[in-house]
C-alpha cells in the first residue's frame, strides 16, 4: 500500500456502530437477566456472530391480555404495551404448529422505518439445557411476492416456559395497508461448549481443539502491558454451513475465569481473525490455562411455521410528535454539536443532533447519555440514523418509557456524562524520531495536559511505533502519524477490538529510516469531565 496517500483516506476510525451495538445489547442483557439469542437469517453461513442493532429499534408488543403472563419487557418491550393500548399496531391470536412445536404471532407495529412482529412459541422439550436458540430462515412475503429477509431473536422466559422474540424487517406501509404472510424454518436449540487447550499461550503456537467445526487454533500474537495481555488468534472453520457460533477463549488462572469481549476482525483469509484483551499480567498469564468456548447447535426442529396477516400503518403514522430544538451556546461548546429536533415515534425517542465539530477542534462523544422524562430517567445511545454512511444524520436515541397523550406538556432534560474527546492536529505536536534501530528507542510528548510516552524500533524493514500514557484521564491512541522529509504518512492500517489495550502500537512499511522522521500522536483520546452538561428540551 503507498503510504504516501490522502492521509484522510486512511485514518482508522473504530466502528461506532458496532460499540454502541455491544454496549447496548450489554446494557440490555443486564437489564433484563434474561440470555437471548440475536441471530438475523443467513447467521450461521456467515459464522460471525452479528447483534442485534438498537439504533431505531422499534419493539413490538400487544396489548396487556388477562390470559397471559409473559413479560415482553425481558426482551426490551420498555413501553410497547402502552403504546399498543393506546390503538397503535394491531394485535393477533393466530398459531402454527409444526414438529410438537406451536408459534404464535401476538403483534405487528410498523413506525415508518421497521415493521416489528410479537413471536412466541410453545414447545414440550425442555429448554434448560439451551443456552441460546434462533429459527433459521425468517422471511416476509408481501404484494407480487415481494419477499424480504425478517431478523429476529429469541429467548426463554422462565415465567411463562416460552420461548420469546421480536422479529423485524423493513417497513413497507408507509402508512397503508398491505397483506402479509411471514414464514419461518427450523428452530436451533444451541449449548455452550468448553474446551481445554493444551497450550503455553505463546505467539506462534498452534493448538488442536478437537472439534470437527473449529480443528485449531492459531496464535498471531501475544502483547503483555501494564497488567493486560492482548492476544490475537486464527480460528479454523472447516464447514460452510457451520452450525457453530461465537467462538472466543476464556483463561482458567487458579478457581478464577477471567472472560474478554472478543471482536472478529476483518480477515481476508479463510478462518476468524479475533481479538480479545485480558486483564491478566504478563506472569499470571505464562500460568495460566486456556479454554475455547462456543456455541453449538445442539438440537434441530425441521419445520415451518407460517401465517398470514393484514397490517395497517396508519396509526403509526400519525403518532408521530416533533419539535425544534434551540441549542444555547454553552451546549454547542461543551459538545461540539447543535441539536436539530426531537421525533418521537410510537416506541422511540430520537433528538437529531447536526455535526459541527472536527478533529483538530475534538469530537465529544459520551458513555453516559440519558433523559429524564417527566420524573422517569431513560438510558439512550448515540448513533447514527441509516447505518455507517457519512452523510446520514446523528442521533441521541432512546426507547420510550411510556406513551403520552400529548407530548408537548411533557417535561424533557437531556444530560450527557463520561465525556470522551478524540482529537488529532497535525499543525502542531510533531517530535523529531532518531534513526530508527532494532533495539528500542524512547521518547514523550505532553498534549492537553497528557504526557504520551513512545518507544520505537525496526523489526526487519518495518518500523514499530508503541504509544502509551499513565495520565489517568488518558483513553488510548487510535492512531499514530509520521512526516518524514516533510511528507505525512500513516500507518498500516490495524482493526483494534472492542476493548481498547493500554499499549497501542503501529505498523510503518517502506520507510527511509535514514530520512527526517518526525512523529504525531495522531487520534488520541482522553475523558474530560468539564465536556459533561445538561440541557432542557
Amino acid at each position: 500500500m503507498n503510504q504516501y496517500s490522502n492521509k484522510e483516506k486512511n485514518i482508522s476510525h473504530p466502528d461506532y456502530d458496532l460499540m454502541w451495538t455491544t454496549i447496548e445489547k450489554e446494557a440490555h442483557k443486564r437489564r433484563v437477566n434474561l440470555n437471548s439469542s440475536q441471530k438475523p437469517a443467513g447467521y450461521r453461513a456467515k459464522a460471525i456472530p452479528i447483534s442485534i442493532i438498537f439504533t431505531f429499534f422499534l419493539l413490538v408488543a400487544i396489548p396487556v391480555f388477562a390470559s397471559m403472563t409473559i413479560d415482553w419487557d425481558r426482551i426490551g418491550g420498555r413501553g410497547v404495551a402502552s403504546a399498543i393500548n393506546n390503538g397503535i399496531g394491531q394485535q393477533y391470536d393466530l398459531q402454527s404448529a409444526s414438529s410438537g412445536v406451536t408459534m404464535n404471532l401476538s403483534g405487528v407495529v410498523t413506525d415508518g422505518e421497521k415493521m416489528k412482529m410479537l413471536i412466541s412459541l410453545d414447545t414440550s422439550i425442555d429448554l434448560s439445557p439451551y443456552s441460546e436458540f434462533a429459527t433459521e430462515e425468517n422471511t416476509i412475503i408481501g404484494e407480487s411476492d415481494a419477499r424480504a429477509n425478517v431478523y429476529g431473536y429469541l429467548g426463554h422466559d422462565p415465567d411463562s416456559q416460552k420461548l420469546i422474540g421480536i422479529y423485524e424487517t423493513a417497513d413497507t406501509l408507509k402508512g397503508g395497508t398491505k397483506e402479509f404472510t411471514f414464514e419461518a424454518k427450523n428452530l436451533i436449540l444451541y449449548r455452550d461448549r468448553d474446551i481445554f487447550l493444551k497450550s503455553n499461550q505463546h505467539t506462534g503456537e498452534s493448538m488442536v481443539t478437537g472439534v470437527s467445526q473449529f480443528p485449531a487454533i492459531h496464535i498471531e500474537s501475544v502483547r503483555h502491558a501494564d497488567n493486560q495481555t492482548v492476544i490475537r488468534y486464527k480460528v479454523e472453520v472447516a464447514a460452510s454451513d457451520l452450525e457453530s457460533v461465537k467462538p472466543h477463549l476464556r483463561v482458567h488462572t487458579g478457581s478464577q475465569v477471567v472472560d474478554a469481549i472478543p471482536t472478529i476482525l476483518p480477515n481476508e483469509e479463510k478462518g476468524l481473525l479475533i481479538e480479545q484483551v485480558f486483564d491478566i499480567s504478563e506472569a499470571d498469564w505464562a500460568n495460566a490455562n486456556l479454554h475455547f468456548n462456543y456455541v453449538e447447535a445442539a438440537k434441530r426442529l425441521t419445520g415451518t411455521w407460517k401465517f398470514d396477516f393484514v397490517a395497517n400503518g396508519k396509526k403509526a403514522s400519525e403518532a408521530i410528535y416533533t419539535k425544534k430544538l434551540y441549542t444555547n451556546p454553552e451546549f454547542q461548546a461543551k459538545t461540539g454539536v447543535t441539536l436539530d429536533q426531537l421525533v418521537i415515534t410510537p416506541l422511540n425517542l430520537q433528538i437529531l443532533i447536526d455535526e459541527e465539530g472536527s478533529y483538530t477542534e475534538g469530537i465529544v462523544q459520551y458513555k453516559s447519555i440519558q433523559m429524564i422524562i417527566d420524573d422517569k430517567t431513560i438510558t439512550g445511545v448515540q448513533a447514527t440514523k441509516g447505518g455507517r454512511s457519512e452523510n446520514n444524520q446523528q442521533l441521541f436515541h432512546f426507547e420510550s418509557p411510556e406513551w403520552y397523550q400529548n407530548w408537548s406538556d411533557v417535561p424533557m432534560k437531556l444530560i450527557l456524562k463520561d465525556a470522551i474527546v478524540q482529537k488529532r492536529d497535525t499543525t502542531k505536536n510533531w517530535i523529531h524520531l532518531n534513526e530508527p534501530k532494532k533495539q528500542k528507542q524512547y521518547t514523550k510528548l505532553t498534549v492537553d495536559g497528557l504526557e504520551i510516552q513512545f518507544s520505537y524500533y525496526r523489526d526487519g524493514e518495518k518500523l514499530i511505533v508503541e504509544s502509551y500514557s499513565k495520565t489517568p484521564s488518558f483513553r488510548g491512541i487510535n492512531q499514530t502519524m509520521l512526516r518524514i522529509n516533510g511528507k505525512e504518512v500513516v500507518p498500516e492500517i490495524n482493526p483494534q477490538g472492542m476493548t481498547p489495550a493500554k499499549i497501542h502500537i503501529d505498523t510503518y512499511k517502506d520507510i527511509p529510516f535514514d530520512g527526517h522522521i518526525e512523529l504525531n500522536p495522531g487520534i488520541y483520546k482522553y475523558s474530560d469531565p468539564d465536556k459533561n452538561v445538561e440541557i432542557q428540551l
